[in-house]
């Protein structure tokens, strides 16, 4: 856009994304928004959402013009610390490079060699019989996940059952007031004291991931309360998003039992499967922004002050990036990518223990089962910000 071009008048529309209709099915709620323009204004709730997969990517890359220090419907909350999230640099810069530095490569082999344990151990001991019937979201995701991600952090066996409604009133905190929101932020609550307690110092035990962040404090790196903050953090986004996205990947691989034999007949495309899955049914569904100064949007301008949703999961089936969006294809070409971890400056940073997490359990799997279908109908969770699934019925053939 030049300045003898003017910006085209961004359209307006009445669906609600936050309606009980769009969260029972957010594909195509999200998808109708993204068909009308690249940049929407819901009226509902007077903010504006980026829309397609190229728009939201460059966005992303520009963290001046959409910066992270606000978005959409947001307030303080217990269950998301404003560190990292909402923080740019020079700020950012400190505070990121210490979560990635205790979740980056320097702990990976370990846990790599950990997960691997857990994993083997899991699926061994499920498979009791030739053919069984298990969830993937119970048995599988959350089995593991539940396990192996608590004990690499230090935290204490006793109790981290409430990590489960902790992660998921967390994902319910940026949207409208509504009894959904008032309901899991409540459930929420009664796992925050649990919370608040383990991520003290003297409860985490003295080899995990959440000692190295009091480490930093005493060495300066980072405040003993910024530390406190990176471990609840690391509680707060790193849990459900992992069991969200692994037990989407096993519903697909049940409502598209070929890719499983493709998988077994090449094992090399476990890392593949795993990212086709997160572009497949993203775990985050979105990402917040504002823009300071406005910002141009494919020939529209978003004014000053303009709160902005980065909707990632319409995105994801964005047919002006993939081929046949809506098939689950382990061997799909993605030159750019996918936008489930986020872009550019505020990419997850747990996202290669997440990597580590999902293609060791997947990797697993494929070794010891030569078949995964659905057995039943399975079922959405009703999330603001997350998407995944509560149950997800297998039908598993031991190999």
């Amino acid at each position: 856009m030049t300045p003898e071009t003017p910006a085209r008048e961004i359209p307006s529309t009445d669906i609600d994304p936050f309606s009980m209709e769009s969260l029972a099915d957010p594909f195509a709620a999200d998808g109708a928004v993204r068909e009308i323009a690249p940049v929407v204004h819901i009226a509902k709730h007077d903010y504006y959402a980026v829309t397609r997969f190229a728009d939201i990517r460059k966005g992303l890359r520009n963290w001046r013009v959409f910066s992270s220090t606000d978005r959409p419907f947001y307030e303080d909350s217990e269950f998301r610390p404003r560190i990292v999230l909402f923080e740019e640099p020079p700020a950012h810069t400190r505070t990121k490079s210490a979560i990635m530095d205790v979740l980056g490569p320097k702990n990976l082999g370990w846990m790599g060699e950990y997960f691997k344990e857990q994993a083997d151990t899991l699926v061994d001991k499920l498979l009791s019989e030739e053919t069984v019937t298990a969830d993937g979201y119970m048995d599988l995701s959350i089995g593991y996940v539940l396990k192996v991600f608590p004990d690499v952090i230090g935290m204490p066996e006793e109790g981290r059952e409430a990590l489960l409604k902790f992660g998921s009133a967390g994902l319910n905190t940026f949207g409208p007031d509504s009894e959904h929101r008032a309901r899991k932020l409540a459930a929420g609550a009664e796992a925050v004291a649990w919370v608040e307690r383990n991520i003290d110092r003297d409860a985490l035990s003295p080899d995990g991931l959440g000692a190295q962040l009091y480490a930093m404090a005493d060495e300066g790196r980072i405040s003993e309360a910024e530390a406190r903050d990176l471990v609840k953090t690391v509680f707060a986004a790193g849990f459900d998003t992992s069991t969200s996205g692994i037990a989407s990947m096993l519903r697909a691989f049940g409502d598209f039992p070929a890719e499983w034999q493709k998988l077994r007949d090449d094992p090399d495309l476990v890392t593949a499967a795993w990212e086709e899955a997160l572009r497949f049914y993203p775990p985050n569904r979105f990402g917040g922004r504002w823009t300071p100064n406005g910002a141009d949007v494919d020939g529209y301008r978003l004014p000053a002050g303009a709160k902005v949703l980065m909707m990632w999961l319409g995105a994801a089936r964005d047919p002006r990036e993939y081929d046949e969006p809506d098939v689950f294809k382990i061997d799909r070409e993605m030159p750019n990518g996918h936008l489930s971890f986020g872009f550019g400056l505020h990419t997850c940073a747990g996202n290669l223990v997440a990597r580590l997490e999902a293609t060791t359990l997947l990797r697993s799997m494929a070794t010891r089962i030569s078949a995964v279908e659905r057995a039943g109908v399975p079922r959405t969770a009703i999330n603001y910000q997350a998407f995944g699934h509560e149950y997800a019925p297998l039908r598993l053939r031991r190999a």
